[in-house]
């Protein structure tokens, strides 16, 4: 029985990762887009007050769900760093 149990998580873990990726896909593809606009309105890429925004968003929602902050802050920061990549 607990085999059986470890399986269902492990796949329930790998359809959560399926979706993690997924999920970042479209992230990007809207970075993408922001670009092009950002591009358009001669925006710089990084707005620090949008930034600041955006983690203190993601903070909040991952304190309602017991995340730890300097977790939550260093997926945030990489993928804005990809972000960032992408829009240059």
């Amino acid at each position: 029985m607990e085999k059986e149990l470890l399986e269902q998580f492990r796949d329930q873990i790998k359809t959560i990762d399926l979706e993690i990726i997924y999920l970042l896909s479209r992230r990007f593809e809207n970075v993408k887009q922001i670009w092009l606009l950002k591009k358009e309105l001669n925006l710089e890429i990084h707005q620090e007050n949008r930034w600041n925004d955006l983690l203190w968003d993601v903070l909040w929602e991952s304190r309602e769900r017991m995340l730890d902050d300097d977790f939550i802050v260093n997926i945030w920061n990489l993928i804005h760093e990809e972000s960032k990549k992408i829009q240059k």
